[in-house]
Order: structure tokens, then sequence, then C-alpha cells
């Protein structure tokens, strides 16, 4: 008996097809095309396509090639495969290899967009559609999303400091943690907020690095969207 695909394995396939299907046109390539390319049948493309075969790492190169995008944009983990692989591969020529690693782009978002992107289980994830993007090497999500700071409410007078201008890359897969820099959407408010999120006894706060500011109490409206995990200055005056 065939085994079933898991549910990261057809989330991948129903990536890959919108890709496909709103790209073909565009690129002038059909499934039949591709089978011809590869000296594979219609059948077998279509099975990649809707979730009946599961991606490998050369299949998935040869779709992120003709489809002009990454292997990212559909299936994060096959793109965690091949970077490890080419890690492993030119691991004497750090250069190469960095290089090679630093290709992961995530879209700069709004403070209000941030939100609805969030809140879709299986956002529409092509950078080549957004107005920007920067890179990361960081191990994150597919969904993950920069986001330029606002305010002076984490600009701390000692240690760390997040002013006006820098950009945080915000992961809603990752489970936070006390300490963590944590983004999260409050009850009635439509932008997000950045705050620290720590423990005092058995409260748990979302707290400004700014003293000037008054920490949030967490509760049920409060809804932390994700986790910061990388922060760098958005561009120099």
């Amino acid at each position: 008996m065939k085994k079933k695909l898991t549910a990261e394995q057809l989330a991948d396939s129903a990536r890959l097809k919108e890709i496909f299907e709103s790209k073909k046109k565009q690129l002038g390539i059909s499934q039949e095309t591709l089978a011809e390319d590869i000296d594979k049948t219609q059948s077998a493309i279509s099975h990649y396509l809707n979730g009946i075969n599961a991606l490998n790492l050369e299949m998935a190169a040869y779709f992120a090639q003709k489809l002009e995008v990454k292997i990212a944009d559909f299936s994060p983990s096959l793109d965690k495969q091949a970077r490890k692989l080419v890690s492993v591969l030119y691991d004497d020529n750090a250069a190469f290899a960095s290089h090679m690693l630093l290709h992961r782009q995530y879209p700069l978002l709004d403070w209000v967009n941030a939100g609805n992107w969030c809140e879709d289980p299986a956002p529409k994830y092509q950078t080549s559609r957004t107005a920007k993007a920067y890179e990361t090497c960081i191990e994150c999500s597919q969904r993950a999303f920069w986001l330029e700071v606002k305010g002076d409410s984490m600009v701390s007078p000692n240690g760390l400091s997040f002013p006006q201008g820098m950009i945080i890359l915000v992961d809603p897969e990752v489970k936070p943690t006390p300490n963590n820099l944590v983004v999260a959407k409050l009850d009635g408010e439509k932008e997000l907020t950045f705050k620290q999120l720590i423990t005092e006894g058995y409260d748990t706060f979302l707290k400004p690095l700014n003293p000037q500011y008054n920490m949030i109490t967490l509760s049920n409206q409060v809804n932390i969207i994700g986790v910061v995990v990388e922060a760098r200055i958005g561009k120099l005056p």
C-alpha cells in the first residue's frame, strides 16, 4: 500500500500548485511541457502538484528552476535539506557557502497587514510580489516576515535597544518563551505591538524596553503573533 503524504508534504504540493497555476501562462509552460523536458509523463507531474506523490529534493529544484522561484517558496523542509547539503559540500569554501545560504527573502510588511498575514494559515508567500523584501540566513519558517520598528517604546536607556527604523524578522511558528522579543496583537487594535515577553510570579506581561511605557498584562485579549528572530539596521542615514 502506498504511504500517505504527511500534512507538511501535502502543504508543499498545494503551495507548489498555486505557484504553478499563477505563473504557467506568464512563463508559457504546462504540465505536458514540464513532463517532456525531464522525460516524465504528464501524470507524474500532476501527481507532484496534486499531493499524490511527495516532492523530493531533485524535483523541488527542478520546479523551482522552471517556475523561477526558490524552493523555500513552496517547501521549507526541502529548502532546509538543500541548504544543509550546500553547507556540507562547500565547507572548505566558507565564503561561497555563505553566499549560497544567504538567499531566503522575506517580505517587509506594515504593522496592519502583518496581522492579516498571520491570520491566514497558508499565506501566499511569494516575495517577488511584495514591494520590498530582505534576505536572511537565520533558520525560520516560510511564514516569517520583516517589520520596521516604529516609535520609541523599545528604546532602552541601557542594554538591548530597538530604535525607530530598525527592521525585525518575526517568525509566527516559533513558540514564545519568557524573555523572548515578540510581536502581538491586542484586542480591538489594528496594528501589532512589539514588546518583550516576561513573567513575574504567576503573571505574564508584554514589557516595553523603554521604562516610560507601561507593561501590558497578557490575557485572552492579547494574541502573540510571532517571535523576533533577527534585528538589524534597515538603512543608514
